[in-house]
């Protein structure tokens, strides 16, 4: 298994990261990779939701999502799987005094075969989702929300 996270801070209240976030089709907004996101089983209270996801670029163009872990304002975490690899995201938000403490968590679950590329990959997938992050903090920054 292949881990690793990135943090950041944003000018931003972590209810409004969090409701942004936890609406999975602005991913395709904010991460360069993602395509299109439509929802197979979307359930209000959000664990149990499931979504199908296309790539735009990659190795992988399509994969299944399904939120597992989702607490208001602080926590978001789901599980994708695909045709090549398989990965958990968790993104953990801090209200802080200066905004909102952002972390990223992957967890990156690969077969046999593919283990050693995506062993190779981690560094630049690592980079990818930092600099994915960082447009998600510019969105959320020029939106204007004030903090409380």
């Amino acid at each position: 298994m292949v881990r690793f996270s990135n943090t950041l801070t944003i000018a931003s209240d972590a209810k409004e990261i969090f409701q942004y976030l936890a609406n999975i089709e602005n991913y395709t907004v904010w991460n360069y990779a993602v395509k299109e996101i439509s929802k197979v089983d979307f359930k209000e209270g959000k664990v149990g939701s499931k979504y199908q996801l296309l790539r735009n670029m990659g190795l992988q163009s399509f994969e299944e999502i399904e939120i597992i872990e989702c607490l208001p304002n602080e926590n978001l975490t789901f599980e994708a799987s695909g045709n090549i690899f398989s990965y958990k995201m968790m993104y953990e938000l801090e209200q802080q005094s200066q905004g909102t403490l952002l972390i990223n968590k992957v967890e990156m679950k690969s077969s046999a075969k593919n283990r050693i590329m995506i062993k190779m990959m981690q560094n630049n997938i690592k980079k990818s989702v930092n600099k994915n992050l960082h447009v998600l903090k510019n969105i959320l920054e020029k939106r204007g929300v004030v903090l409380v």
